[in-house]
């Protein structure tokens, strides 16, 4: 084996390890969904510079070794996300999707703009569609936040609005947007012509979450729902506020229990008690992170509608 390829062998070997250590050992900030989709997502970029700096050394080579390193460079990937899932982190398919369209990124702009087997205004053309395949996730939640801002104070559009990508049923609830019946007698006042519809199926917390509603709740007074029972019993309800400092412990957040009669009903939440509920400190109103509506198994089979939610 000559200098030169001593060279290169430790070139490659210092270019995966230093990825490794970059990968292993970044977190971006915070844990929201747009977050957690550009920490995913920036696997793109990172695969694409290290498929760049592995092909760079063969520039000019006639024939440089471009599938032994796409092989190496996938494997390397994968050992990647093995290692996560020993680490705590969690291992994932998507990740490995994003290794694959930045091999194949850099692949192509090596070839493009380097070599000049291809067109570089082609190179650049596949790889910006690829950049924009990759971060697809994370403009889409950025579209939902602004979403979800237009129609703040309001924290709930029952006219589908995009922003509901943010209301998920929790465990053992199901969400779904129906029309109001007209035997429903909603308030005129109210204005709506549609719902969520909340099915209780079996689970631990058959309901409804809201992950990251607007979080900036200062300046208003009062939490107010609206709701509907198509049932013709009670049925009991707790609605669960944490902010972004939750410690994960039931006296570390606002909960509160209350009645659901037949028809409509109307809920008022005053903001200084949700302030108030943490046990030794006070909940953050600038920063709530999550929202939860639910009832107990008892109740499976039932369900109830979401007309309304804003602050007041």
């Amino acid at each position: 084996m000559s200098v030169s390829d001593l060279k290169t062998a430790g070139f490659l070997i210092l270019v995966l390890v230093g990825t490794a250590t970059f990968l292993l050992g970044t977190q971006l900030p915070g844990d929201s969904r747009l977050m957690l989709s550009l920490q995913d997502s920036g696997h793109f970029l990172i695969f694409t510079l290290l498929m760049l700096a592995l092909l760079w050394p063969y520039r000019n080579s006639p024939r440089p070794p471009v599938w032994p390193l796409v092989s190496l460079v996938l494997l390397f990937g994968l050992l990647v996300e093995l290692v996560q899932s020993l680490i705590g982190r969690q291992p994932s398919l998507y990740d490995l999707l994003m290794d694959l369209l930045g091999v194949a990124a850099g692949g192509i702009l090596f070839f493009g703009l380097f070599k000049r087997s291809l067109s570089p205004g082609l190179g650049l053309a596949v790889a910006a569609l690829l950049a924009l395949a990759a971060f697809s996730l994370p403009i889409y939640w950025l579209i939902v936040y602004q979403a979800r801002a237009a129609d703040f104070p309001q924290l709930i559009n029952t006219d589908g609005s995009i922003s509901n990508a943010l209301i998920k049923g929790s465990r053992g609830g199901v969400v779904r947007r129906i029309a109001v019946e007209e035997d429903w007698r909603i308030p005129m006042e109210l204005g709506v012509k549609s719902c969520l519809y909340v099915s209780l199926q079996e689970g631990r917390w058959p309901g409804v979450s809201l992950f990251e509603p607007s979080p900036d709740w200062g300046g208003y007074r009062v939490l107010a729902l609206t709701l509907y029972s198509d049932r013709a019993d009670e049925l009991t309800l707790t609605l669960r506020i944490n902010d972004r400092n939750h410690n994960k412990q039931p006296e570390d957040r606002y909960s509160r229990r209350f009645t659901l009669h037949p028809g409509i009903n109307r809920i008022s939440v005053p903001l200084d008690e949700v302030e108030d509920a943490p046990e030794g400190r006070s909940m953050d109103l600038s920063a709530i992170s999550k929202l939860m509506l639910f009832a107990s198994p008892a109740y499976t089979g039932s369900g109830f509608c979401l007309l309304s939610m804003e602050l007041r």
